[in-house]
């Protein structure tokens, strides 16, 4: 028999406070099929993390903490056993500021295991914005801003991912600006399209990536070329035509009432039902640049037909996770017949693949799509408006062409101005340059994420915007801010104090409380829910002002230090949690904490380091960031 006695000062450091030594494979008996280490992770510290082949076992000898594998977490204690597969990402964290946390680890190799692929490029594509106007808040607190902060939260946990904005050049909308603005079209194109990067810039939300079409000839060889690899039938077909105008009526041109819900409507996706329309079956149809009725004329155009792809869409709907609004209106298409659209017809401004015709507008982004996100996983963001394109025919036109249609879709419902949907066309809007001006890029940010129409409308006007953020943000957070400033500044010395002694009962709660924080704010951001965001983000400053509020009585005692540690730690996460959504502030707030390292995701809530120097820590207030 063969006895090794545990001594302590044997052991040898890892980072974050974690000792250990390896027990197997062991000098003095032969090789085992095995590997052991006995491990201690001292007060709340953490394992490395990190992934190999071997399969490994913990056995928690002593101690509680938090076991994380493959980012989902869950508590263990003395006695438990964790099994640990191949490859698989993870990290032990001891939950206790007192008392240390002891495993044994066991490990093998298992079946030899195929090399791990990264995950591809994540590319967030939203709906294109049509350059007839600048962008409103409607349109922002929509597809423009998530994609932007999916991406951020997508990089902060390690991910490659950006954003591409699309210009929607040629739709009829723009060239209809051109004309009352009695303007070339492409210069109005160009001229919006500019006005639409410039506010998303001052928004923090500049694309990683610009296609505007009417300005990029490789562009247009490309759809036009893909065209040809389509099958389109070509018809004769009865559609609107203004004799007063000469033109015919399609798209933006066609004012009439939506064949499904008889709304007033333009041609081809009615706003109210969200359901598709050729324009040539819009009912009471009046020209929209002289407000005549129009005639019925006969024309030549030629059509894409959905049905050969019927049930591939089944198939592409069900492996999404989609939520109900988007899930409905997917049956609510499918149980159309006859499915199909018009590709190529009549027209002035657009693609043309043959003289006096021209590449409908809708139909030339779903050539286009697959073709600029080649190589990447595609998520597209949209208003519910556009269902129809990306639940329909984006992917049927990417089967077509032999592609992957999207991975994911985020859908957002209206925000709305005296409870109509804001429209550019009609000068309804609430403008987004003043408030930026006013209120900054963060503020704005947090604002149209707490009123993003994300299952319902939202209702929205200056006055609420004003009050919501004065009041609630500016007011609250920077009263919670400045006051762990001055109780850092006053009580600690601008440092961070140790929580050693026995924590209570209520900083043990409060920590519960931020996990929980925590853990809900990284699955609003998985899911695109930046209204939860928002809340996890304002329930923290409440929280955490709260708890601040019952430690005043410890002022003084040694058990003080615990509370304070646990504000900073409050802090800490803010930082983190915010930064997707509020870069600025977070990555401000992080520095002033003296956090050194890179703004990463938090895997969970973490104490900063006794005696570290808290920056500017009578400045800890919000008039600092916003």
């Amino acid at each position: 028999m063969l006895i090794r006695k545990f001594d302590r000062d044997q052991l040898e450091s890892e980072p974050h406070n974690v000792l250990f030594k390896d027990l197997y494979p062991w000098e003095a008996i032969d090789e085992t099929p095995f590997g052991a280490s006995l491990a201690v992770v001292e007060p709340g510290g953490k394992t490395m993390i990190h992934h190999h082949n071997p399969c490994e076992t913990f056995l928690i000898c002593q101690g509680k903490g938090t076991m994380t594998c493959n980012g989902e977490s869950s508590s263990v204690s003395s006695g438990d056993v964790i099994y640990l597969p191949p490859q698989s990402e993870h990290f032990l964290a001891n939950d206790s500021q007192t008392d240390p946390l002891m495993f044994l680890s066991v490990f093998w190799d298992g079946p030899e295991q195929p090399a791990v692929e990264a995950p591809a490029p994540r590319l967030y594509v939203p709906s294109p914005p049509t350059p007839n106007g600048g962008l409103h808040l409607g349109h922002l607190s929509g597809p423009y801003l998530l994609a932007d902060v999916l991406k951020r939260a997508d990089r902060q946990r390690g991910r490659q991912a950006g954003w591409m904005l699309v210009s929607d050049d040629h739709q009829s909308y723009t060239a209809l600006r051109a004309h009352f603005e009695q303007t070339a079209v492409d210069q109005t194109a160009r001229r919006y399209a500019d006005e639409i990067v410039a506010l998303l810039k001052s928004l923090d939300a500049a694309p990683d990536a610009l296609v505007q079409p009417s300005q990029n000839p490789d562009y247009a060889r490309a759809v036009l070329e893909a065209l040809k690899g389509l099958k389109l039938a070509s018809q004769e077909r009865q559609g609107w035509y203004c004799g007063h105008c000469d033109s015919f009526l399609y798209d933006g041109y066609a004012r009439g009432l939506c064949p499904d819900c008889e709304s007033p409507c333009r041609g081809f996706l009615c706003e109210t039902c969200c359901a598709p329309n050729h324009w040539d079956n819009l009912a009471e149809v009046h020209c929209l640049l002289c407000d005549q009725p129009a005639q019925r004329r006969s024309l030549r155009c030629q059509v894409f037909s959905l049905e050969p792809y019927r049930q591939a869409l089944v198939e592409y709907h069900q492996q999404l996770k989609l939520p109900a609004r988007l899930r409905a209106l997917a049956h609510q298409f499918l149980a159309l017949e006859n499915l199909e659209v018009v590709a190529v017809h009549p027209g002035v401004w657009g693609l043309s693949p043959e003289p006096g015709q021209i590449l409908s507008p809708w139909f030339e982004l779903s050539l286009a799509s697959p073709l600029l996100s080649a190589g990447h996983q595609t998520v597209n963001c949209f208003g519910a408006d556009n269902a129809f394109l990306y639940l329909m025919l984006d992917p049927a036109v990417a089967l077509a062409l032999g592609q992957r249609p999207a991975a994911e879709l985020h859908v957002n419902e209206y925000l709305t101005l005296d409870s109509e949907k804001m429209s550019t066309s009609r000068g309804h809007v609430l403008e987004a340059g003043p408030m930026l001006a006013e209120y900054g890029s963060d503020l704005v940010r947090l604002l149209l994420a707490g009123l993003r129409p994300e299952v319902s409308d939202s209702q929205c006007s200056a006055e609420m915007a004003e009050n919501y953020l004065r009041q609630r943000v500016i007011g609250g957070w920077q009263d919670w801010l400045e006051g762990i400033g001055r109780r850092i500044t006053t009580e600690s010395g601008s440092k961070v104090p140790a929580a050693e002694l026995e924590w209570g009962v209520e900083q043990e709660e409060f920590l519960e409380k931020l996990e929980t924080l925590r853990a809900r704010c990284q699955s609003a951001y998985q899911k695109g829910r930046l209204q939860q965001v928002a809340a996890c983000l304002q329930e923290l400053v409440e929280q955490s002002g709260l708890f601040a509020h019952s430690q005043q009585p410890l002022q003084g005692l040694p058990d003080r230090s615990v509370g304070l540690a646990l504000e900073l730690a409050a802090a800490r996460l803010m930082a983190q949690l915010s930064a997707p959504l509020m870069p600025k502030f977070a990555t401000q707030l992080w520095k002033h904490l003296g956090q050194r390292g890179p703004l990463d995701w938090p895997q969970s809530v973490q104490l900063l380091e006794p005696g570290q120097r808290v920056l500017a820590a009578a400045g800890l207030s919000a008039r600092r960031y916003f």
